[in-house]
């Protein structure tokens, strides 16, 4: 037998030996005698040595044997085989299934493109694009998965050659090529989106491939359209088990008009929870858990189940709000906030998902917040929540507004708006907000808020040119105001115990404490030793004085 020549070495044609059914027609004809059995060899081999003729069935043989990934990317990457072998060759690359989980064919087909010249590459990709293409879109993906199997989606081997292609750097694609690859598989990542986006058996996930294809668009211009992601609103329905993942997708990458219909999808969503006949349909799913369950329950028992199921559906939708925001969104979270027939927890959460999605330009929105704050009917969480709100405003727009508050019934409001101005000004603009804290003691101040006030004041870190904290502070150790006095004596508290000197003369200070009421819980009581013992007690605090001497200076023991 001839041997091979260099050139059908280098093309690992010694992988091409004669199958068993060669092997077995020249065994029996052994029994011949010499001379047949030297006809049946040369008849045998003769492909071999001419040339190895390869045939289709081979190329489709070779898709399920063991070195068929080798024998394939001979074929595709050598010049001597005719070009419709070699497209066969590579589209077998893409239908071969994985092996021990791995995609050999996949990562065989790269690396065949890779080696080939630019011209023979194009003429390669430019074959297997349309075959691709027909794969990924003949599939009316809900039948065919479901015929398959889970996990089975035939489109998968065809997408991942398709996405590889357009993805390796360089592209393999050029031209019209590149874009109908890039249309199609567009048009595969909006089909089937709920069965196909967590399954592990894709070598690149869809939220991956969104995530490239809106690259691409982007690159043609900031407006462009996210048509990968177009579709993704309508799956934002109550019985899509996907809402989370839409949600993040749209919110990170879907352009204006994805994301309002989106906002108004999830307005739909919620106002269809928060019904009646939402619980109403519920009822018999959640008695018919418990019969199961053998959960013996009254009426006001799952009543109450209801009541927590919808609030934890509810608590979900406004998380995704929050993702996506939108004016839908905000103006159903305000309006949802402001309703004090809502639980207390889901108004927080209503409130929570306009994390910076006020918009400053709209007076109506702020007026909104301000309502809701100022309603002291309102409890303090959801009031809380309402002023972080506020406090996301532009500093010039917050700091007057928080002013306003400053003078409302209750001293936790105040104490929250302060802390939100606080944490705004600078230390030159200190004395104006001092100034903004009761006059008199016939106003209502905690003890508490003369401390946190000072404490806040004294981490402040002065620009240059500014005042420091206690350079400004110490004027008003001594001021007819009571706010501003006990704000500057209150930042003293956990300090030095060297600066107690300077606290000597406010030790006797006997103008009164703020008057507040037990309801108030205004907390003006020190914790003092009890005369001859080492156990301490409760002591009433009704002047400055006691205030330094009872709760400031027992607190300064640092060095």
């Amino acid at each position: 037998m001839t041997k091979p020549t260099d050139d059908l070495k280098s093309a690992n044609i010694g992988a091409f030996a004669p199958d068993s059914d060669m092997l077995l027609a020249v065994s029996r004809s052994f029994s011949t005698g010499p001379r047949t059995w030297v006809l049946a060899l040369l008849v045998a081999t003769a492909p071999f040595v001419e040339g190895c003729a390869v045939s289709d069935a081979d190329i489709h043989r070779w898709e399920i044997t063991e070195h068929g990934p080798d024998k394939l990317f001979a074929v595709l990457t050598h010049s001597k085989y005719e070009w419709p072998l070699r497209y066969e060759a590579a589209f077998s690359l893409v239908r071969m299934k994985p092996r021990a989980g791995q995609r050999l064919g996949l990562e065989t087909l790269v690396r065949a493109l890779e080696s080939l010249a630019l011209d023979d590459r194009k003429r390669v990709v430019d074959s297997l694009a349309p075959k691709l293409i027909e794969k990924m879109v003949e599939t009316a993906a809900a039948s065919r998965v479901a015929d398959a199997g889970p996990g089975a989606d035939p489109t998968f081997p065809f997408k991942d050659a398709a996405f590889g292609i357009v993805s390796h750097d360089p592209p393999f694609a050029e031209d019209q090529t590149r874009t109908d690859l890039l249309a199609a598989l567009t048009r595969w990542v909006q089909v089937d989106f709920e069965q196909r986006i967590d399954n592990a058996s894709q070598q690149y996930g869809v939220e991956q491939i969104i995530r490239f294809l809106r690259q691409q668009e982007l690159a043609q211009g900031p407006e462009t359209p996210s048509l990968a992601v177009k579709s993704l609103p309508t799956l934002i329905r109550e019985e899509s088990p996907k809402i989370d993942r839409v949600c993040a997708i749209v919110a990170d990458l879907g352009d204006d008009e994805t994301k309002r219909r989106a906002s108004d999808a999830l307005v739909v969503l919620a106002r269809r929870i928060d019904a009646p006949e939402w619980i109403a349909k519920q009822r018999p799913l959640v008695e018919e858990a418990n019969r199961r369950a053998k959960i013996e329950t009254k009426p006001e028992q799952v009543q109450e189940q209801l009541r927590k199921y919808q609030e934890q559906e509810l608590e979900k939708v406004f998380g995704n709000m929050k993702r996506v925001g939108g004016r839908p969104v905000i103006d159903y979270c305000l309006g949802f906030a402001g309703e004090k027939s809502k639980s207390e927890e889901n108004r927080k959460r209503a409130l929570a998902a306009l994390e910076n999605r006020i918009d400053k330009g709209n007076k109506a929105d702020v007026d909104r917040l301000l309502v809701i704050v100022r309603d002291d009917a309102n409890s303090d969480k959801v009031r809380a929540f309402a002023l972080q709100r506020l406090g996301e405003l532009p500093k010039e727009q917050m700091v007057p507004l928080l002013y306003t508050l400053f003078d409302g019934k209750k001293w936790q409001l105040r104490l929250d708006a302060a802390k939100l101005v606080l944490r705004s000004i600078s230390t030159k603009e200190l004395p104006e907000f001092l100034r903004r804290l009761p006059v008199q003691a016939d106003k209502k101040m905690a003890l508490t808020e003369g401390v946190a006030y000072g404490s806040l004041i004294m981490d402040m870190k002065p620009s240059a040119g500014e005042p420091k904290p206690r350079d400004v502070l110490t004027p008003f150790m001594t001021s007819k105001e009571v706010g501003a006095k006990l704000t500057a004596l209150g930042s003293f508290y956990g300090g030095k115990k060297s600066e107690i000197a300077q606290l000597a003369a406010s030790q006797d200070d006997m103008s009164p404490v703020p008057k507040c009421t037990p309801v108030d819980d205004c907390g003006w009581e020190c914790q003092v030793p009890k005369p001859n013992s080492n156990d301490r007690e409760r002591k009433a605090i009704t002047t400055v004085g006691e205030y330094v001497r009872y709760c400031i200076v027992p607190s300064m023991d640092g060095t």
